[in-house]
């Protein structure tokens, strides 16, 4: 939870806006927590994943996990303004689930309510169907990277165009 907070943070100070607000409540994060999956040889949950960071530059993965906690929901592509610029997201391109109700950044881990005014930053190109099985879902590039060179994943991870 700390990499995504720390995002959050790095973000709202790029652009001079808060999403601390419209972090997760503590409800739906554990609902997302519990979500189980097996990689590899190793059954996983998404609390490992949020909690070590492993979410960002995932959102399709999440995105397409997350989603199975709603009955009518879409996983949507398209571009970010606030994301552009970031490692994982160089041009904004991202990937996010649209509720009825609401926008939820599995990145990010905020729920933003469709009428409220950060809900411009997203600009949807597409729906999207994800075309691979949760058996194709793997994380192990990125666990590797994370324990083997720990001293530059963290600055790679959240390094912007702006701190250039």
């Amino acid at each position: 939870m700390i990499p995504s907070k720390f995002l959050r943070l790095i973000i709202s100070k790029n652009h001079k806006i808060k999403l601390k607000s419209l972090a997760w409540n503590k409800d739906f994060e554990l609902k997302v927590f519990r979500i189980k999956f097996i990689d590899g040889n190793s059954t996983l949950s998404l609390k490992t994943i949020f909690k070590d960071g492993y979410n960002i530059g995932n959102c399709l993965l999440t995105a397409h996990y997350v989603s199975s906690l709603f009955e009518d929901s879409l996983i949507c592509t398209g571009k970010v303004e606030i994301l552009k610029g970031t490692k994982n997201s160089p041009n904004g391109d991202h990937v996010w689930i649209e509720t009825e109700n609401e926008i939820i950044d599995t990145t990010l881990m905020i729920a933003i309510p469709k009428y409220h005014i950060y809900s411009k930053f997203y600009k949807k190109d597409d729906n999207i169907i994800p075309r691979f099985r949760p058996d194709e879902c793997n994380y192990q590039d990125e666990i590797y990277e994370k324990k083997y060179h720990t001293s530059r994943y963290y600055t790679d991870l959240y390094k912007t165009e702006k701190e250039s």
